[in-house]
C-alpha cells in the first residue's frame, strides 16, 4: 500500500481546511487512508492520524502532500521542515490547493522553501500565491488550479427550511480593521446594497468560531448595520456550538445555491457561488494583508456571472 502524508495548517479546523481536505483523497486518486500530520487524536473518514512532526520515512511514507491554506509562517516551515525529512528518505512532494496568506505569504522565502524546489506538483489555489511562489524563485513548475473546493456534493438539509424568494447571501470577515473600515464607509455600502434591502439576509460562514477572522459575529454586525431592514435567516450561525454541529462544506454549498446574489468578503462561499452562477459582490478591505476576496474575484474572473463586482473599501 502507498502511504500519503498530507502536511496542512490545523487541518479541518474551519470549512475552508474541510472543504479542501475533503476532497484531497479523490483527487489524489486513492482508496487508502491519508496520513494527516496533526496535533488530533482524532480525524474524518478517509485519513488517519500522523505525529504533528512525523518522520515520512520510519512511516514508509512514500508521497507528500502539502495541502490548503497556510496563514502562519511557523506553521508552514514545520510542514517543510517535515517534507525535507521526507525528500532525504527518498519520498515524492507535490502541493495541492495551496494558498499562502498572512506571515506565511512574506516575500521573503521561509526556512525550508528549497523543498519546494523538488516539487513533482505545485498547483497553487489563487493567482497571488503563483506570485508569492514566483518572488521566493521556487524552482518547481507552477500551476494554478482555481478554488477546487468550489465544486462538490451539495446537501440541501439547513437550505430545505428557507422560505421562497429571492435571499441575499452574507460572508463578511471578522477582525477590528475590516469593521472600521465598514463603519468608516457605511453610506457607500448601504448605497452599493440598496437594491437588496428588504431581501432576507443569509449569513454563510467558513471560519474556525473564535478566530481572529470569526465571520459568524461579524456577517450578522454588517447585515445590521448595513441592511437594518432586511430579517435575518438561521441567525444560529453566531452560535459557535450550532456551527460545529451542522455546518459542512456540503450544506455550505446547498445554502448558497439558495442566494440570487452574494455579498462577501470570505472567499469559499464566493467560489461555491461562482460555480453555481450566482453574482458575487465582494467586499475588501484594500489594505493590509486580508486579500482573499479580491484574490478569488480575479483569480475566477473569467467565471463571474453577471452582476459581480468588487468594491474596495480602502484606508480611510
Amino acid at each position: 500500500m502507498t502511504r500519503i502524508l498530507v502536511l496542512a495548517e490545523r487541518p479541518f479546523r474551519d470549512l475552508r481546511s474541510q472543504a479542501i481536505l475533503g476532497a484531497l483523497p479523490a483527487q489524489l486518486g486513492t482508496d487508502a487512508p491519508l496520513l494527516l500530520a496533526t496535533g488530533a487524536t482524532s480525524v474524518p473518514e478517509g485519513y488517519e492520524v500522523a505525529p504533528l512532526e512525523p518522520e515520512p520515512g520510519a512511516l514508509g511514507v512514500v508521497r507528500m502532500v502539502l495541502a490548503g491554506v497556510f496563514h502562519d509562517r511557523a506553521e508552514l516551515q514545520r510542514a517543510l521542515a517535515t517534507a525535507a525529512r521526507g525528500l532525504a528518505a527518498g519520498a515524492t512532494l507535490e502541493a495541492r490547493a495551496l494558498s499562502l496568506a498572512v506571515s506565511a505569504a512574506k516575500r521573503e522565502p521561509p526556512e525550508g522553501a528549497a523543498a519546494l524546489d523538488r516539487a513533482l506538483v505545485l498547483e497553487a489555489r489563487e493567482h497571488l500565491t503563483v506570485d508569492i511562489l514566483t518572488q521566493w524563485r521556487v524552482a518547481a513548475p507552477l500551476a494554478l488550479r482555481s478554488y477546487p473546493e468550489r465544486d462538490g456534493a451539495t446537501d440541501t438539509t439547513l437550505a430545505q427550511g428557507l422560505p421562497p424568494g429571492p435571499i441575499l447571501g452574507l460572508s463578511i470577515i471578522g477582525g477590528v480593521e475590516p469593521r472600521r473600515l465598514r463603519d468608516a464607509n457605511l453610506d457607500r455600502l448601504r448605497a452599493r446594497l440598496a437594491p437588496f434591502a428588504g431581501w432576507p439576509v443569509l449569513p454563510l460562514v467558513a471560519e474556525h468560531p473564535g478566530s481572529v477572522f470569526d465571520d459568524g459575529p461579524a456577517t450578522l454586525d454588517f447585515a445590521a448595520a448595513v441592511l437594518p431592514a432586511s430579517p435575518l435567516l438561521l441567525p444560529e450561525v453566531a452560535d459557535a456550538t450550532w456551527r460545529r454541529r451542522n455546518l459542512t462544506p456540503t450544506r455550505l454549498r446547498g445554502l448558497v445555491a439558495r442566494c440570487a446574489t452574494l455579498v462577501a468578503s470570505q472567499d469559499l462561499p464566493a467560489a461555491m457561488a461562482i460555480a453555481q452562477r450566482i453574482p458575487v459582490i465582494g467586499i475588501a478591505p484594500g489594505m493590509g494583508h486580508e486579500r482573499r476576496i479580491a484574490s478569488c474575484l480575479a483569480t475566477l474572473a473569467n467565471d463571474l456571472p453577471a452582476g459581480s463586482d468588487l468594491m474596495w473599501l480602502g484606508a480611510t
